[in-house]
């Protein structure tokens, strides 16, 4: 996602996926978001509240994640492989799901109920 070099609009693929899988019965933004994922794991985050919420980006997600993953010239993209390396994660987990999975964990922390 990093690498992507411009921000995502309507009309790019995976972006009308997404729109087109919350038209299937029992399919929310959470698990379009996961379908979209499981094929294309270091180019789409996953929406769930939780990190919404610590993101702040409401029912937004995709350029926000965009945009801090390549502000400072790529500073928390950088952060992130960082922590999968102290994590002895191996190099296929992309940065990305580093991120989602510590948006996550700091929004449960926080998240009320």
């Amino acid at each position: 996602m990093v690498d992507e070099p411009d921000p995502f609009a309507p009309g790019w693929p995976a972006w009308d996926l997404e729109t087109a899988l919350w038209a299937l019965p029992g399919i929310g933004r959470t698990k379009a978001t996961k379908l979209i994922t499981r094929k294309h794991p270091r180019l789409y985050p996953i929406w769930v509240s939780v990190v919404s919420a610590v993101l702040g980006t409401g029912r937004a997600h995709l350029n926000p994640v965009w945009e801090a993953l390549r502000a400072d010239e790529g500073a928390l993209h950088r952060r992130l492989l960082s922590l999968r390396g102290e994590a002895g994660l191996p190099e296929g987990i992309s940065a990305l799901r580093v991120f989602d999975v510590i948006a996550w964990m700091d929004g449960e922390e926080s998240w009320p109920g």
